[in-house]
């Protein structure tokens, strides 16, 4: 939710119930389960603070989305609409309740101009991409070694391992996000095989998991195929949106402000999840412990079938949903992981949310040693009107990376790239994983180096790539882009570059 004026943000972390709150099913409409399984409705339009209402003849316009009176079925209202807006619905049999409770919210400004401009930097130079992927490869592992007593017949760990370690060589010798992104979905694709593996004796099958988060910021209709569509699946969204709400916590007790930009390796330009990508891949971690913590309920026998329910909506599309009292499991899991003891880099921790909390701490120290590098270096530019070179700094050029000759972009990105491999060793940073025990980490470890030994093999992969698809422009985030704007100066794009 963003408040029009002031450019403040609010973000929710919900559980998963087909892309709405099983407690707001109840808190808000006030219907039991078998009263929204009869009706086969959508499930509810929010007005928040911030954004004009009208009404003109039959249309309902919140902001600059237009909705239908007679299509409306629940209003959910946060701003405190017109006594006659409000008597319209009504008139048309729609349910509307006031709220004035933004519990469970996130109060956070968004990024700072200056460092989303950084983030971009980094991320359009894929300063971090490889960084993020070996994190990746290493929680996977982390989860299979933790779990590994559950197998039956230890023989076929093996091929997990080795199958993750086919992903994690398809993109060590890269750092085009593509490639990047495409070895961690392989690797994920393994990791479902194992979980499917351990769970399916107890009816238990990941299907396809997609986050609530799609749908926040949007009217909640529509045929979402993906959402919820097993058990499982509502097993898993729960879990992993109950863990990464600690990143929020997290971000907002140090007023850290990472809303607004899109991350290293969850980005997308056509999703809404794009723009809070940052907090994502910071979460990594914390979503990974939430796995192991589910399948571990799953095989104990903790959670089962009956705490989870079938609803019938979005047109009268089954979903799943888990129970309060399914909830109230998955949340005290939660609490005993973030609380217990956990090993990494050497270091034993009393608590991983302690860990998370020094992860965050040295990775804001890394972002803004990063910008201070960016604030210092220059890159040379030509300017025959001048007769000669034009010392630009990398910040300001970031802001014309779209529009740059491809020479000086490709330029530009060695510069920023090389930049973050060099503060990345200043501070020793690597991104946390999950790791249970010492033993654990010993035994990760040993599998990602006999990984490498053999990474020689694939040494021109990312050329490869490159001479066959084209080295694709990213596109900025739009804080930046807005940043951009607010400028007094010209653009780098107007000096002749050729």
């Amino acid at each position: 939710m963003t408040e029009k004026n002031t450019g403040k943000q609010q973000i929710k972390c919900v559980k998963d119930s087909s892309h709405i709150l099983y407690d707001r099913i109840y808190n808000l409409t006030g219907l039991a389960a078998e009263e929204i399984e009869e009706a086969r409705t959508n499930l509810g339009t929010p007005i928040y603070q911030g954004y004009d209402v009208r009404l003109i003849d039959d249309d309902l316009f919140i902001g600059d989305v237009r909705y239908k009176l007679k299509d409306i079925k629940f209003i959910f209202d946060y701003a405190g609409i017109q006594e006659e807006i409000k008597q319209r619905l009504l008139d048309y049999g729609c349910y509307y309740e006031r709220k004035t409770n933004l519990s469970g919210w996130f109060n956070v400004e968004r990024i700072e101009p200056k460092r989303a401009v950084y983030v971009d930097a980094i991320r359009l130079s894929n300063g971090f991409n490889n960084l993020y992927l070996k994190s990746v490869i290493k929680s996977d592992l982390s989860i299979i070694f933790a779990l590994q007593g559950m197998i039956p017949d230890q023989r076929v760990l093996k091929k997990y391992v080795d199958k993750i370690g086919d992903a994690y060589l398809y993109g060590y010798h890269s750092h085009a996000n593509k490639l990047c992104n495409s070895a961690e979905g392989l690797a994920a694709d393994v990791l479902w095989e194992f979980t499917n593996k351990l769970i399916e004796p107890y009816n238990f099958k990941i299907s396809n998991r997609i986050s609530d988060r799609l749908c926040q910021l949007r009217r909640m209709v529509g045929n979402y195929s993906s959402m919820a569509k097993t058990a499982t699946d509502a097993l898993f969204n729960t879990t992993y949106q109950l863990f990464e709400e600690e990143i929020w916590k997290i971000l907002e007790e140090k007023k850290i402000n990472y809303l607004g930009v899109g991350g290293f390796s969850h980005f997308s330009y056509y999703s809404d999840l794009s723009w809070m990508g940052l907090p994502l891949d910071l979460g990594d971690a914390l979503k990974k412990g939430g796995h192991y913590t589910l399948v571990d309920t799953i095989l104990a026998e903790e959670i089962t079938h009956e705490d989870i329910k079938r609803l019938t909506a979005f047109k009268g599309e089954d979903n799943y949903t888990v129970t309060k009292y399914g909830c109230d499991i998955l949340y005290e899991k939660k609490e005993e992981l973030f609380e217990s003891s956990c090993f990494y880099r050497g270091k034993q921790y009393s608590s991983f949310r302690e860990a998370c909390r020094e992860e965050i701490d040295k990775f804001d120290r890394l972002l803004s040693n990063i910008g201070d590098r960016l604030e210092e270096e220059h890159l040379s530019i030509k300017s025959p009107d001048l007769g000669n070179n034009l010392a630009v700094k990398l910040w300001r050029l970031t802001l014309d990376w779209e529009y740059l000759p491809a020479k000086l972009r490709e330029n530009l990105g060695e510069s920023v790239f090389q930049i973050c491999q060099e503060e990345i060793q200043k501070l020793d940073f690597q991104p946390l994983v999950w790791m249970r025990s010492k033993h654990i980490e010993q035994r990760v470890n040993q599998e990602i180096a006999n990984f490498e030994e053999l990474a020689f093999l694939f040494t021109d992969r990312e050329e490869k790539h490159h001479q066959k698809h084209g080295r694709k422009i990213g596109q900025l985030s739009p804080i930046t882009k807005e940043f951009s704007e607010t400028l007094l100066e010209l653009p780098v794009s107007w000096i002749n570059l050729e």
